[in-house]
C-alpha cells in the first residue's frame, strides 16, 4: 500500500477539526461568490467520462475575471445539490474539485520546509469553530495530511527570506495577544513596540532567536499604557473607513452622525464589548495573525505589518461598537458572528478594501510609532 503523503503544519492546530456543511452555513460559498477555476483544474476534467465533461464545461463561463462555475437561476452554483453537497465531489472524490473550492475556507502558505494553515472566518461553520472557543487558541507544530501543492499560497519573498525564524516570532506574538492580564489595545500596543524592536535591531535581516527573545523582553519591559486622540477625529475617520469598505456613499453629515453616536457610548461600551465577547475578539486576532501571515501580509516593513494589523482588527471591532450604539448594548454571539463574518468576508474577498487598508497603513500612518498609531484608532 502506498504511503500516504504528509506535512509538517505550523499555526492553529483546530483546522483539522473543520467540516464542510453546506447545511450549517447556507452553501455561501457556492451562491453569490465568483467560483474561479484554475486550469490545472480544467486539464483534470479533460480525462473524465465525456458525459461528465460535457455537463462540467457547459456549465463554465469565462468574465473579466477568468473562467468560473456558472450560476443557476437561484443564484448557486450549477453542481450544488439539494442537499448542500457538491454533486463533482460526491461522484469523482475531492481531486475533481477546483483549487478555490478544494482549500476554501482553509488558507495554507507553502515555504519551503513547512506550511501554514488557518481558516476564513468569511465562511460561517468556521467562523464558529474559530470564534466561540472559551479557551485561548491553541498554536504549534503537526504532522498532518499533505493537501494539494497548487491549492496553497507561496508567501511573499520577505516572509520567505525569514522562514527560519518565523514560526519563533509569531509564536511571541500569539503570547501577547493571549495575555489577559492586559486589555486587549495593551496587547496591540506591546505587539507594537515588539515589532518596532524587531525592525530596529535587524533591519530587513531575518533575527537570531536570542535577538527575537530580547526585543520580546524589551518590549515587556515597556509598561503599555495606551491613550487615545480625541474621539470625534478618530471615529471620524473609522466610520469613513466602513463606508468605504462596503462601498456605500455616505455623506459627511450621515458620517458625523455615526462618529458622535460612537463616541456618546464609545468607553463604556468597548468595556462591556471587550468584557462580553472578548474571547471572540481575541480569537479573531490570534487567527487573523496566520491568515493574513503577519508580519508579511505586505510590503513597507514590520511597523507597517503591525499597523496594517492592528487597523484590520479595529474595523472588526468597530463595526460591533456601532451595533451597540444602534442597539444600546453589546451585541449578541449569534450577532456577532454574523456581523464579524460580514466584515471579513468583505476585507478578505475585496481587493479594492484591501488595498484601501494597506495605503491607509502605509500613508495615513507613516512616520507614526506604535503608541500614536494606537492612539488614532
Amino acid at each position: 500500500m502506498e504511503e500516504e503523503s504528509v506535512e509538517r503544519v505550523f499555526g492553529p492546530i483546530y483546522p483539522q477539526a473543520f467540516t464542510c456543511d453546506g447545511a450549517g452555513c447556507g452553501s455561501l460559498c457556492c451562491g453569490r461568490w465568483h467560483i474561479p477555476v484554475d486550469a490545472l483544474t480544467r486539464k483534470r476534467w479533460e480525462s473524465l467520462p465525456e458525459s461528465a465533461r460535457d455537463e462540467i464545461f457547459g456549465n463554465l463561463s469565462e468574465t473579466e475575471r477568468g473562467w468560473g462555475m456558472r450560476h443557476g437561476e437561484n443564484g448557486n452554483c450549477a453542481f450544488l445539490d439539494g442537499d448542500g453537497l457538491c454533486r463533482l465531489q460526491k461522484k469523482y472524490g475531492e481531486d475533481a474539485l477546483s483549487d478555490i473550492c478544494y482549500s476554501y475556507p482553509r488558507v495554507t502558505y507553502r515555504f519551503d520546509g513547512f506550511a501554514e494553515r488557518s481558516l476564513a472566518v468569511s465562511c460561517p461553520v468556521a467562523a464558529r469553530l474559530v470564534l466561540l472557543s472559551p479557551a485561548p487558541m491553541t498554536v504549534g507544530w503537526q504532522t498532518l495530511p499533505a493537501r494539494r501543492v497548487a491549492a496553497a499560497i507561496r508567501p511573499p519573498m520577505e516572509a520567505l527570506r525569514w522562514e527560519t525564524c518565523l514560526p519563533s516570532i509569531q509564536l511571541h506574538a500569539v503570547a501577547v495577544l493571549q495575555n489577559s492580564e492586559l486589555s486587549l489595545w495593551q496587547r496591540f500596543l506591546r505587539l507594537g513596540k515588539f515589532f518596532a524592536a524587531l525592525e530596529a535591531r535587524c533591519g530587513s535581516q531575518p533575527p537570531e532567536e536570542d535577538t527575537i527573545r530580547r526585543c520580546a523582553s524589551d518590549a515587556e519591559a515597556d509598561a503599555p499604557s495606551v491613550s487615545r486622540a480625541e474621539p470625534l477625529p478618530r471615529l471620524r475617520y473609522m466610520a469613513a473607513l466602513i463606508a468605504a469598505l462596503y462601498e456605500t456613499e455616505y455623506p459627511a453629515d450621515r458620517l458625523e452622525a455615526l462618529a458622535r453616536r460612537v463616541a456618546a457610548i464609545e468607553e463604556e461600551a468597548e468595556e462591556e464589548l471587550h468584557a462580553r465577547r472578548g474571547d471572540m475578539l481575541e480569537n479573531l486576532a490570534v487567527n487573523e495573525f496566520f491568515l493574513r501571515l503577519y508580519p508579511f501580509a505586505c510590503g513597507g516593513g514590520l511597523l507597517t505589518n503591525f499597523k496594517l494589523f492592528a487597523l484590520r482588527f479595529r474595523l472588526a471591532e468597530f463595526s460591533l461598537l456601532l451595533s451597540a450604539a444602534a442597539e444600546g448594548a453589546a451585541p449578541g454571539e449569534e450577532t456577532a458572528l454574523t456581523m464579524l463574518g460580514r466584515v471579513m468576508e468583505r476585507l478578505d474577498h475585496s481587493r479594492d478594501a484591501d488595498n484601501l487598508l494597506r495605503r491607509c497603513a502605509a500613508e495615513d500612518m507613516r512616520g507614526l510609532d506604535a503608541d500614536r498609531a494606537i492612539s488614532l484608532l
